[in-house]
């Protein structure tokens, strides 16, 4: 049987993630495109919050391996709902919605990994491709991004890693939390999309041309899912 055709799309907060999902979606007619803000999103582990699926609560529900298993479960109870042959894009998935809430949860990078493998393991069936928006310099980034969205994004994002249990565990408060947590997670990501079994497409995070970089995501997907336009 024919599974369903995935497309996920990944990177840091300001990467052009829900820009790219939408842009496939009118491309492709057809696709199902979920972004990160959705409440109905199949995959989330519990609703969105006024800035997105931040989750700055989550650790008063979910410890790291609680929601491990959660998002899994998540995962086996959309891929066993979905229509065979539909086109999925997913913004901020796998990484950002999951991987993000499990640093924020103060999880082994061991947990991390040992996650990232059972992820795969669930996904292998229907073999999504990944277009991962690398970043090289994060800390300048998220400044970029800071001045781009304004003082409320900012002091909700210094409120939020204020409370996360990788913060505390670190005595980090304040933008310091903030930004030594976003250069941690990005060298994690980096190699989770290292060791992403499946197709890759890995594109600069913030580059010179926007509509190049559309352009190529557009054709690559287009060529290993095929979507059609």
């Amino acid at each position: 049987m024919q599974g369903p055709r995935i497309v996920f799309i990944d990177g840091l907060p300001g990467s052009g993630k829900s820009t790219a999902a939408i842009e496939v979606g009118r491309r492709f007619s057809g696709s199902r495109v979920f972004l990160e803000s959705e409440p109905n999103h199949p995959l989330l582990v519990g609703v969105p919050d006024e800035q997105g699926a931040a989750f700055a609560d989550i650790h008063e529900v979910h410890s790291a391996q609680s929601f491990a298993v959660a998002a899994l479960q998540k995962l086996e109870g959309f891929l066993n709902a979905a229509q065979q042959g539909a086109q999925y894009v997913f913004e901020s998935h796998p990484m950002q919605s999951t991987v993000r809430v499990l640093v924020q949860l103060d999880a082994p990078e061991t947990m991390i990994m040992k996650f990232w493998s059972d992820l795969q393991d669930r996904l292998k069936l229907a073999k999504p491709r990944l277009l991962y928006f690398r970043e090289n310099d994060p800390r300048q980034a998220l400044e970029d991004i800071m001045r781009k969205r304004g003082p409320t994004w900012e002091n909700y994002m210094v409120q939020a890693f204020s409370r996360y249990p990788w913060s505390k565990a670190r005595n980090l408060s304040g933008s310091e939390a903030v930004f030594a947590a976003i250069e941690e997670y990005s060298g994690l990501m980096d190699r989770l999309a290292e060791s992403w079994r499946f197709p890759l497409l890995m594109l600069t995070a913030r580059p010179q041309d926007y509509q190049q970089r559309t352009n190529a995501l557009i054709e690559w997907a287009g060529k290993l899912s095929g979507l059609r336009e």
